[in-house]
């Protein structure tokens, strides 16, 4: 009997301290939770607003990938554009997580001690049914180098936040700019045209046949060139956003350009690639997708990698075999 009872004395206070430690680690996440300097979840987020003196960025997101997914992301201010994934999503993580450090003053006398009298940046979100969050206002940088001072918009207090926000959202408008040249999918191109560089060059798929170049000469063409083609297309980024203007293309000469890649898909979709290069060599190399965004510049040595004639794309003849 006596065994019996320590056993059910064990088995209680067993449950007494799961009980506890599931109590002690809610109340922490609560509490976590509570000093963020943003309550809100990711998935909920619909824009990021930046403001800097005069400047204005203004990040929105665009639609949904699938169900329970985020959309993308646009740059609707200063000018609309694609964003960068990357950079948006780095921004985002970095304000939700970010949380009071340390609580400076309840009530100020002076909100220039600290910068925030006229903030360095205002840093606000808004959610899905246009809800604003009250803004956060980041003002000079604590002395030890890894806080600035901040206040949220609808509270007095001055406290420390993370210097890695003021990292993260003191950027250019073109910082937040997604930097893919051109969307696409090399396996899903079905043709290829070349014109400007030389004689224009035409490549297709055939079925069952595989790559085949029709202009100017009719032949088998190497897919793996092709395909290595098609892949630097992919990878290149661009350096620096030039103009999106509607005199661009003319103003910087690619209404005559030295080179045409024009890429069509199974659902007969085009995209074009125009290349130019800059009388200024350290300007590089000029460059406008279409569909795109305006003119941009990229690597210069990218059109000088491009295999030039149609001899670079032709499917090498295996040498004939010797006789035993």
């Amino acid at each position: 009997m006596r065994w019996r009872s320590i056993g059910l004395l064990s088995l209680l206070l067993a449950l007494v301290v799961v009980t506890y430690y599931a109590l002690e680690s809610k109340s922490k996440s609560s509490g976590s939770r509570a000093d963020r300097l943003f309550q809100a979840e990711e998935k909920d987020v619909e824009k990021i607003t930046i403001t800097r003196g005069e400047e204005l960025i203004v990040l929105q997101r665009k639609g949904t990938l699938s169900a329970g997914q985020a959309g993308g992301w646009r740059l609707i201010e200063p000018v609309q554009a694609r964003a960068d994934a990357t950079e948006v999503a780095s921004l985002l993580h970095t304000l939700l997580e970010a949380a009071e450090e340390r609580r400076i003053e309840e009530t100020p006398a002076s909100l220039a001690d600290y910068g925030l009298e006229r903030p360095s940046m205002r840093l606000s979100l808004t959610l899905k049914g246009g809800q604003t969050l009250p803004a956060l206002l980041l003002g000079d940088l604590n002395p030890n180098g890894r806080s600035v001072y901040a206040k949220r918009l609808d509270q007095p207090a001055v406290f420390l936040a993370t210097v890695i926000i003021r990292v993260r959202a003191d950027k250019k408008s073109d910082d937040f700019r997604d930097k893919t040249l051109l969307a696409l999918e090399p396996n899903q191109v079905t043709q290829v045209e070349l014109a400007g560089k030389g004689q224009p060059i035409s490549l297709s798929q055939v079925e069952g046949k595989g790559w085949e170049m029709s202009k100017p000469i009719k032949v088998r063409a190497d897919a793996a060139v092709i395909g290595r083609l098609l892949w630097k297309i992919k990878d290149a980024r661009v350096t620096a956003f030039v103009d999106s203007g509607p005199d661009a293309k003319r103003k910087y000469g690619l209404e005559r350009p030295d080179l045409i890649v024009a890429l069509k898909d199974a659902g007969s979709s085009v995209k074009r690639l125009l290349l130019k290069k800059a009388a200024d060599s350290q300007v590089g190399l000029y460059a406008m997708a279409e569909p795109g965004e305006g003119v941009v510049t990229i690597d210069p040595d990218f059109l000088d990698s491009i295999p030039n004639g149609p001899d670079a794309f032709k499917q090498a003849t295996p040498p004939a075999s010797s006789s035993p």
